[in-house]
């Protein structure tokens, strides 16, 4: 008899993490429609970087439907939305767009991040909080939380997100994360041209959109 409810009980533990499972949807980053650009100041003139490249994924859970004709999100419960990602970023892939001696930015960035021991930017969601009511036909907005990682040091980050959905179960989160590169163990760049005179704000604004596609979608 014990035999028989320990089997019968492992079964059903069993289909209940199948069903667990199946109520997942999880999105794969693409290789197209990804932009990152990082904003910045200097005693001289503002800057940018860009990259194009970003990888991971996302997984929305408890049957949470992203339909944008909808005014509300099944499966989410006072707002929160059970949910896990990991976005991550090459730093070797982010380039300056100054029209002058952009490599000289480019190295100087790359160390600043100590590249060579930390070569990647990472993100892992721990929060998605849903701004409602959505209104149909609109992106959907969010709060985001998680911790972000980069030369070395990581910290704890809130943002807001929207996120777009496209055709071909494809979908874009979009977001701006303002922070200080001194916050990350990151001494702001002062090149060694201009005697000088040239010195790298330690505010930033990382904006990203980000294209990711539903498992199994066609």
């Amino acid at each position: 008899m014990i035999k028989s409810f320990s089997a019968l009980f492992a079964v059903a533990l069993c289909l209940g993490s199948a069903a667990s499972l199946r109520a997942q949807t999880r999105y794969n980053s693409q290789p197209r429609g990804n932009s990152i650009r990082v904003d910045g100041t200097s005693t001289t003139h503002d800057w940018q970087m860009e990259g194009t490249v970003i990888g991971g994924f996302l997984v929305l859970g408890d049957a949470v439907t992203l339909d944008p004709a909808a005014t509300d999100i099944p499966g989410v419960q006072n707002g929160a939305v059970p949910a896990h990602a990991r976005a991550s970023i090459l730093v070797r892939t982010i380039h300056s767009k100054a029209e002058h001696l952009p490599e000289v930015m480019d190295h100087l960035m790359k160390n600043a991040l100590k590249e060579d021991q930390f070569p990647v930017i990472q993100f892992n969601l721990s929060g998605l909080t849903s701004k409602a009511p959505h209104a149909a036909g609109a992106p959907f907005d969010f709060d985001a939380a998680g911790a972000l990682s980069f030369s070395g040091v990581t910290n704890n980050v809130s943002f807001p997100i929207s996120i777009t959905v496209l055709d071909g179960g494809r979908i874009k989160l979009s977001g701006v994360v303002p922070l200080k590169m001194t916050s990350y163990g990151v001494t702001p760049p002062a090149p060694d041209i201009g005697l000088g005179a040239m010195r790298c704000g330690d505010d930033v604004k990382i904006s990203f959109d980000w294209t990711l596609k539903k498992v199994g979608a066609q």
